[in-house]
């Protein structure tokens, strides 16, 4: 049961990188994890080392600020709509039809993909700094860690352990050329810093 189709979409460098990523090793059950322990939002995640990856290196000024902004109202009413309402139609919708709440429930999950990839259009467009950085995928991990602990402070999230182990399960599926030891010696590193200068 087709509602959209996925040519209306302009070509976009992030959803290419953000569907590679979220498809590889274990990057979509952290993702998964970290949204339902935190309510993070998987796409901004995503983006955080997106805008490493892509040479632009950690956010400047108000970079991440401005691209949360430019979400937070289409992530409020469109997407945790439909995600609320897919939740909804995943349990007992008695007494209306089960075949029939199932068939509505296939329409959401595909509304719901579309209005995550709108998202991902726009967390592109608010991007406005072009990619003249390093390429150097050691600095690009920590500028990455950098992102991504800089999302979370933005939603006033202190990472636990579980949390940092599933940041570096989507920095290995980010980075599947690099170790995997290296990026866990760079993220206990970066976390060790972080906590102490909470100190």
């Amino acid at each position: 049961m087709a509602v959209f189709s996925s040519g209306v979409f302009p070509p976009n460098d992030l959803w290419d990188y953000a569907t590679r990523v979220y498809a590889r090793g274990k990057a979509k059950e952290a993702c998964l994890a970290l949204q339902d322990r935190h309510g993070l939002d998987v796409n901004v995640m995503l983006f955080c080392c997106w805008v490493a990856s892509s040479g632009r290196g950690t956010f400047r000024d108000s970079e991440l600020d401005q691209a949360l902004q430019a979400v937070a109202d289409w992530r409020s009413n469109a997407i945790n709509a439909l995600h609320g309402l897919k939740l909804y139609l995943k349990g007992d919708t008695a007494p209306a039809p089960r075949p029939l709440s199932d068939d509505l429930r296939r329409v959401v999950v595909e509304s719901e993909l579309h209005a995550e990839h709108v998202e991902v259009l726009m967390l592109h467009a608010a991007m406005t700094r072009v990619g003249t950085g390093t390429f150097d995928r050691l600095q690009q991990i920590e500028d990455s860690l950098a992102n991504l602990f800089d999302y979370l402070a933005r939603v006033d999230i202190q990472a636990d352990d579980s949390d940092l182990a599933a940041l570096i399960e989507i920095l290995i599926a980010a980075f599947p050329d690099e170790l995997p030891g290296r990026i866990e010696s760079l993220a206990a590193g970066a976390a060790f810093r972080l906590r102490a200068g909470r100190r």
